[in-house]
């Protein structure tokens, strides 16, 4: 994907968001070569792809000794809100530390997520974000936390910090080689498909996390070929409708996939 053809789709992809109504953020690269930025290092609201930084903040923890995904943590009685089925589940359900993380990527669990950072600490999670490089990305609130969010205490991350989470991913270099297979596997069983993975060909294998807000969608992960993988993180907030934002999104994905599909697939 060189010269001409790599500067069609990359331009193909500018018109797209800049005629889009919102701001918009993309980042795409393998975990070798550079491919395309566009408003990559914006600050964004991140929604729940703040989930992927607790879950390697955990994983260290756990490698550190300070947890082991055996345990079984108290669940708060309160409802959460939001998304996710935990809180809907029999009182005498007691998942372990993997089921958490498991409810709070795979179906964007707020509950699960919430007992995550209590055991993790708010401040843990932010030091790692920083001992990685993710220099705009800031756990400042728990799941749900309506008086955080009327004061405008968000939490936020960028497409680019974003990148550089899934290349270190990517490598087996986030946390260890085992935390990041752990990883891998959990992103894996993703089930929510209708931003990254909404234009893409059937079957196509990925290790993602979406999120959302009122105003603001992003999908940030893997996207896998026979060669490199995809890494594509892509943010959209400011919209008058979410599944639009998600559609401009999507057919971003797209045009990455199917324009590069030789050096990656």
């Amino acid at each position: 994907m060189q010269g001409e053809s790599m500067q069609d789709w990359q331009e193909q992809v500018r018109v797209l968001l800049d005629g889009a109504q919102g701001k918009f953020g993309v980042y795409a690269a393998t975990p070798t070569v550079p491919l395309f930025e566009y408003q990559a290092s914006s600050i964004f609201p991140s929604a729940s792809t703040i989930k992927v930084l607790i879950m390697a903040e955990l994983l260290r923890q756990v490698e550190a000794g300070t947890h082991a995904l055996t345990e079984h943590p108290v669940l708060p009685t309160a409802p959460t809100g939001g998304c996710g089925i935990l809180e809907f589940l029999s009182s005498d359900y007691r998942p372990d530390l993997m089921d958490l993380l498991h409810f709070m990527i795979c179906s964007s669990d707020n509950k699960a997520t919430n007992v995550l950072i209590h055991l993790t600490g708010i401040d843990a999670v932010n030091q790692l974000a920083v001992d990685i490089g993710m220099t705009n990305t800031r756990l400042r609130r728990f799941m749900m936390d309506t008086e955080s969010i009327q004061q405008d205490i968000d939490n936020t991350t960028s497409p680019a910090d974003m990148g550089r989470f899934f290349k270190l991913l990517a490598c087996n270099e986030l946390v260890s080689s085992k935390a990041s297979a752990t990883m891998k596997t959990i992103l894996g069983h993703q089930q929510f498909a209708d931003i990254m993975m909404l234009f893409l060909p059937e079957g196509i294998r990925a290790e993602h996390k979406t999120g959302g807000l009122p105003g603001s969608v992003l999908d940030v992960g893997l996207v896998y070929g026979a060669r490199d993988p995809l890494i594509l993180c892509l943010m959209a907030t400011q919209l008058a409708n979410n599944g639009e934002g998600a559609i401009i999104l999507g057919k971003v994905a797209a045009i990455a996939y199917t324009s590069g599909k030789e050096k990656y697939v």
